[in-house]
């Protein structure tokens, strides 16, 4: 009997098993296509635009990097990108100067949060859209609980800035500073073998030195003052403040702070950088006020700003609104506008990476788009491989041989290879505050003979030639070895100094005296000839269409093609929020900084380990 009841227990176990396994076979995969549907559908869903209110403040409030053109990425990178990626800086700008002319827009309010930046220079593009939105007569207001000091630079052109009464603003001026490795590698016992031309090439002055050079002192303190006075100029003006109130209010800041007991949002409204003090739901009524409408959850009715592209869109295809391009037919000439941003870098292109085979393929592009009449390169790049950097300069050259006029138009950096691929442009545009210059070369590797010697391991061997040990990871670099690299690195420096004289109308000797490695502002690159011109890139556009002597004409944007795959991950994890982190952990802040470290790694892949690279540039794009 207990034999019966043990069996028929099993058996009827293994009955329930089976059941369950078949359900889970036949039901699971009913799920999966369920939920995939279901994924579909929310990533169209949230691919179209919604329905436009008939009045709502245009919401700039963008989540992420500012940068010129996207970068593909990997589905998985897509999916944990979620709102806090790249976002177009031509999409924000035209989002702002359409809305001008938008009798549903009667606001623009930027929430600023969330954005990674922006650049002094990222902003002086900005700001002219600003400018024109303004200039309509409608309020632009900032609103937020704590301003770091790129978002009040966007946030002083408001009309008014509002802060919460627990918040604060982060202005403490600009910085550089760099962390010196000599005595550190004598003491590890490693050898940083370093080649440069152009002393003031200050890429490599951590392995040789233990302080900042008196001479890189100065360079870095004329450019990064050119900086702050730009800074400065928007924000005094922005808020109506005289000239050099900023410096004097930062440099009393902790004696003007104890007279306020603490208290820094007060200390900031009675100095004129904030407007009103209000927490989220003083904002809200503010906000509604000046909107005249709220939404469904009574709070003030707003329209995202991307989402707000999308109802353009929409409603030029269906034509219900006239705009330029809706007006332009097949027969208008077309402006190419090429960005290039990031490392310079052999291959394809990757999220802070410019890849010479995706440039030149999007410069191929360009060229043989129909009615193509001139080129703009918007270049944000502190350079990198030298590889890379004539791979591009060639095609850019090419391009220039067929009689089409090649503007650049310098973003936040165009340094070292940055420039390279700039010289040789029929005209060269720049902000007051971009980075570039820093016309020089160097090599630099590691070796571990002293760590050898240290140790007691000793090597040997038999070679064909001297040359088979000149480099080596164990040895070192030999006397023959050096030789080969500075020839090569100078050969290197003399044709880049040559290009440039050749390029820019100048002697050899005119750009020696300002090259030598020297990082220049954008004011100071135009004054000894560098630049032809300052401005942003709708005055370079506007430059080669007058080179190319047409005075109608349409710009195309030629980038990297995100895959449709990309788009609907990325639209899904919006939509599921897979990553919603206004606030950035003390953690994630530690490790950002290493972000520049370890890219810079990344970026050291020229088949001769060769760069004109602009070290100190790379963390001001």
């Amino acid at each position: 009997m207990l034999w019966t009841a043990i069996k028929g227990f099993f058996r009827g176990l293994w009955r329930i098993l089976t059941a369950v396994s078949k359900g889970i076979s036949i039901l699971l995969p009913i799920v999966l296509v369920a939920y995939l549907i279901g994924m579909v559908m929310i990533g169209f869903n949230a691919g179209q635009p919604e329905p436009m209110p008939e009045k709502a403040a245009l919401l700039v409030n963008p989540a992420g990097v500012l940068v010129e053109d996207r970068t593909p990425l990997e589905p998985l990178e897509a999916f944990l990108q979620g709102e806090s990626g790249e976002v177009l800086l031509p999409h924000l700008i035209k989002a702002i100067t359409e809305a001008a002319s938008d009798d549903r827009i009667p606001v623009l309010v930027m929430d600023l949060q969330r954005l990674a930046g922006p650049s002094v220079t990222q902003a002086l593009e900005i700001k002219t859209a600003i400018d024109t939105f303004k200039a309509s007569g409608k309020p632009v207001v900032a609103t937020g609980d704590f301003y770091d000091q790129g978002h009040y630079l966007l946030a002083s052109q408001a009309d008014t800035v509002l802060l919460h009464p627990e918040g604060g603003i982060n202005l403490y001026g600009f910085a550089v500073y760099k962390s010196y490795v000599r005595e550190l590698l004598e003491n590890v016992k490693i050898t940083m073998n370093v080649f440069r031309v152009g002393e003031n090439k200050s890429a490599v002055e951590p392995f040789l030195r233990d302080t900042m050079s008196d001479s890189e002192r100065e360079v870095i303190g004329r450019w990064m003052g050119t900086l702050w006075a730009t800074y400065s100029e928007l924000v005094e003006s922005g808020r109506g403040l005289e000239s050099g109130w900023l410096q004097t209010f930062l440099t009393e800041f902790p004696d003007r702070l104890e007279i306020a007991g603490g208290d820094q949002p007060q200390l900031m409204l009675d100095s004129g950088l904030v407007d009103k003090l209000l927490n989220r739901d003083g904002q809200e009524r503010l906000l509604a006020d000046l909107v005249g409408a709220t939404d469904e959850e009574d709070r003030y009715q707003s329209v995202g700003f991307q989402n707000y592209l999308r109802v353009v869109a929409s409603e030029d295809r269906d034509g219900s609104e006239d705009n330029k391009d809706s007006e332009s037919t097949a027969d208008d000439a077309v402006i190419a506008v090429i960005p290039i941003e990031g490392e310079m870098v052999p291959g394809e292109s990757a999220q802070g990476f410019a890849g010479a085979d995706t440039v030149v393929e999007q410069l191929e592009q360009a060229a043989q788009l129909e009615g193509i009449a001139g080129l703009v390169l918007r270049i944000n790049s502190p350079g990198g491989s030298v590889f890379a950097s004539e791979v591009m300069r060639q095609k850019i050259l090419a391009i220039k041989d067929t009689g089409l006029p090649v503007v650049v138009s310098m973003g936040t950096v165009a340094a070292s290879g940055g420039y390279y691929i700039a010289a040789d442009a029929d005209e060269i545009w720049a902000h007051k505050a971009t980075i570039t210059g820093s016309i020089g070369v160097f090599a630099a590797f590691p070796t571990i003979e002293k760590l050898y010697d240290w140790a007691g391991i000793t090597v040997d061997g038999v070679a064909t030639t001297d040359l088979s040990s000149a480099v080596r990871f164990d040895t070192g670099v030999n006397k023959a070895g050096r030789r080969i690299i500075n020839s090569v690195i100078a050969n290197v420096y003399r044709d880049f100094v040559g290009l440039v004289a050749h390029g820019r109308g100048l002697t050899y000797d005119e750009v020696n005296d300002v090259a030598d490695g020297v990082v220049w502002s954008g004011a100071d690159a135009k004054d000894i000839g560098l630049v032809d011109s300052l401005g942003g890139l709708d005055a370079a556009i506007a430059a080669a269409a007058t080179l190319a002597e047409v005075d109608d004409y349409t710009v195309r944007r030629v980038g990297v093609p995100l895959s449709l795959e990309q788009l609907f991950i990325e639209q899904v994890a919006k939509e599921f929020g897979a990553v919603r982190t206004p606030r950035v952990s003390a953690v994630e802040r530690w490790l950002s900084q290493l972000a520049q470290p370890l890219r810079l790694i990344d970026s050291l892949q020229d088949p001769r380990n060769i760069y004109v690279r602009c070290m100190e540039c790379a963390g001001r794009l």
